[in-house]
């Protein structure tokens, strides 16, 4: 397992796509902060710095872009046959499974606390930089995150084993991750299976919204991870 995340570090420090994605993500938020921050009408609803950070903490608005990432750093080790190096080298398939699993929610978490970070400047200049309002609570509110997005990137993990390649994966799980996680979200507001699916963030730090949120991430991550490796046994891997 050692050897498959020192590949995995070794493709991710290596993988250009995220630091493109992440280099326009970070220019369209300081350009967003450069031409005005924060409407008239947040004003209305928003109140401290605080607010930031519950806002960029459960925003799932870049589904698309998790969904495309994962797809294509797991599906490039098809076409470059490293899955294929990595089976006849000795390393047991659950391994490899979780070995991206790991990698992929490196990528995913990063953009995740940049867009925290973000939020939590723009509330901050609008409200004054304070920490009224953060509790310990908030990092519970984080982890439950953490193990949705584990979740999350499971899915898509298992939708690339199942795809076998780069390019379909990366269409199909474009596709999937904006409908489940920007489009359906317009439509299933106040749905209590969908807001405590992996496809929306847990919506507080309640314990009324940790607890389902955190056991139907364990519940999918479970099935996923062991779907994947189910298909990865029946897959030739050549």
């Amino acid at each position: 397992m050692f050897n498959l995340l020192k590949i995995e570090n070794f493709k991710l420090r290596r993988f250009i796509p995220f630091y493109v994605s992440l280099a326009f993500f970070v220019a369209l938020e300081i350009y967003g902060m450069i031409d005005g921050g924060l409407s008239q009408n947040y004003f209305n609803y928003f109140h401290n710095m605080h607010d930031g950070f519950a806002e960029g903490v459960q925003d799932c608005s870049l589904s698309f872009l998790y969904g495309m990432l994962i797809a294509w750093f797991v599906g490039i080790d098809f076409s470059q046959r490293t899955v294929h190096r990595a089976l006849v080298t000795g390393n047991k398939r659950l391994n490899v499974v979780i070995s991206k699993l790991i990698a992929s929610t490196i990528i995913t978490t990063v953009f995740h606390i940049c867009l925290i970070i973000s939020d939590l400047i723009t509330f901050g200049r609008a409200y004054g930089f304070s920490l009224e309002g953060f509790c310990s609570r908030d990092l519970l509110w984080f982890g439950v995150i953490l193990l949705q997005f584990i979740a999350y990137n499971s899915f898509f993990v298992l939708v690339t084993f199942v795809c076998g390649n780069v390019y379909s994966a990366t269409i199909i799980s474009v596709i999937v991750a904006s409908v489940g996680g920007n489009i359906l979200r317009n439509f299933l507001g106040g749905n209590f299976i969908y807001e405590h699916s992996f496809f929306c963030f847990a919506k507080s730090s309640q314990n009324s919204d940790l607890i389902p949120c955190a056991l139907c991430a364990i519940m999918f991550i479970v099935i996923f991870v062991t779907a994947t490796v189910a298909v990865f046994k029946k897959k030739d891997v050549n």
